[in-house]
């Protein structure tokens, strides 16, 4: 069943969606009241000088710095022509705050504050009859003078808020834009490692069973195993990635509850995809911060799946995580044979190895990848301790 709306917040969409519509309206309410009032103070001289004053206010967001020029002359010419105030002047302040809540052009804004203080002035030194016409000239002249600037400060708060509004939006559209960024990001690196593990024990598991009549029944389960157990890891982690796209939160997936445990199955999963690794991950890594363990396993993850992706058989791989002073330190070397280091920008869709270090930047880490002298390859990344939110 569709929830009924109350009748003001219905008008407030409508008048939000027709803005144009709702100024034509309002100037037709206006001179409705004012017209015939000023008629009534001037006559047919008021009717007209009215008319002229209130009938720009009907396209006065959409034009309100011609409407301030409109309103202007005729409140000129009324000065020549009428010696007392009209009730139409009620609209000059309509102005003032479209001008102050819908220009941003600083410029007309401040002319018009500085139109709307000399005709307050100088209307009431029209206006002003003796005896003391000069002291009742300034009275009513500052007063209007005090009024018309609360005016234009209310337009300039009302602006103000709406362009903070705006901001806002935008900051959103933008946090959202970088989640949906960081759960690709995310989701490549874990179905990347996953693939990665799941063909290299495919043709593992396929060479032998075609080449070895040895092969043995316990050795298909084993490789079998591996590839479902890899499988289901890569599926909870890809749906723990869109759960967070689903939450409100920060634009990257929460490293909290990654720990050492988490880095030594991801190690665990490589070596039994045929993959040595010798790995040193000291007792303290559960003791950084929770943005740094998630950044030292996605390098893990990459430079590991890197490895199986680039190299053959007899390759071992070697892990160290130490401590530099207030950084973190992550190595990841191989014996395998040379390959060129990644070069270039980060692609757009900030993948693999150009995508991790383009998000590293956000810890300001530093990844560097190359080939070592004495042949294999190496990824080191460098990460401040303390860009990680904890001391």
């Amino acid at each position: 069943m569709q929830q009924r709306t109350f009748l003001a917040a219905r008008a407030a969409r409508w008048a939000r969606q027709r803005p144009g519509r709702l100024d034509a309206l309002s100037a037709a309410l206006t001179w409705t009241v004012l017209g015939p009032l000023s008629v009534l103070v001037a006559g047919v001289t008021g009717l007209v000088l009215a008319t002229v004053t209130i009938a720009p206010l009907a396209v006065r967001r959409r034009f309100p710095a011609v409407v301030l020029g409109c309103t202007t002359a005729a409140f000129a010419l009324q000065l020549l022509l009428v010696p007392i105030p009209l009730p139409a002047n009620a609209a000059q302040a309509i102005v003032v705050y479209t001008v102050a809540a819908h220009v941003a052009a600083t410029g007309v804004r401040l002319t018009a504050l500085a139109l709307a203080v000399t005709g307050c002035l100088a209307g009431a030194f029209r206006w002003s009859t003796p005896p003391q016409q000069t002291r009742n000239a300034l009275v009513i002249g500052v007063t209007l003078a005090i009024c018309s600037v609360l005016i234009w400060v209310i337009g300039e708060l009302v602006r103000g808020a709406r362009a903070n509004t705006a901001a806002l939006h935008d900051a959103r559209l933008q946090l959202a834009r970088q989640r949906r960024v960081s759960a690709a990001a995310e989701i490549h690196d874990i179905v990347a490692h996953s693939l990665t593990v799941v063909i290299v024990q495919a043709d593992a598991g396929a060479y032998a069973a075609g080449s070895s009549g040895s092969w043995r029944a316990a050795d298909a389960a084993a490789t079998l195993t591996t590839i479902a157990g890899t499988a289901r890891t890569a599926l909870a982690e890809v749906r723990g990635v869109i759960e967070m796209l689903q939450e409100p939160g920060p634009a990257e997936p929460a490293g909290a509850e990654v720990g050492r445990d988490d880095v030594r199955r991801l190690i665990d999963s490589v070596r039994t995809a045929g993959l040595p690794v010798r790995a040193d991950v000291p007792d303290w890594f559960d003791e950084l911060p929770a943005a740094v363990r998630l950044a030292v396993l996605r390098s893990v993850r990459e430079a590991l799946t890197n490895v199986l992706k680039h190299t053959g058989a007899g390759v071992t791989a070697r892990l160290a995580v130490e401590r530099e002073g207030d950084a973190i330190r992550l190595r990841v070397e191989d014996d395998g044979p040379a390959r060129p280091a990644p070069g270039g920008s980060p692609p757009p869709s900030g993948h693999g190895l150009a995508g991790l270090r383009e998000r590293l930047r956000g810890l300001d880490g530093v990844l560097t990848a190359g080939p070592l002298p004495e042949g294999g390859f190496r990824v080191a990344v460098t990460i401040p301790r303390a860009r990680g939110g904890e001391r």
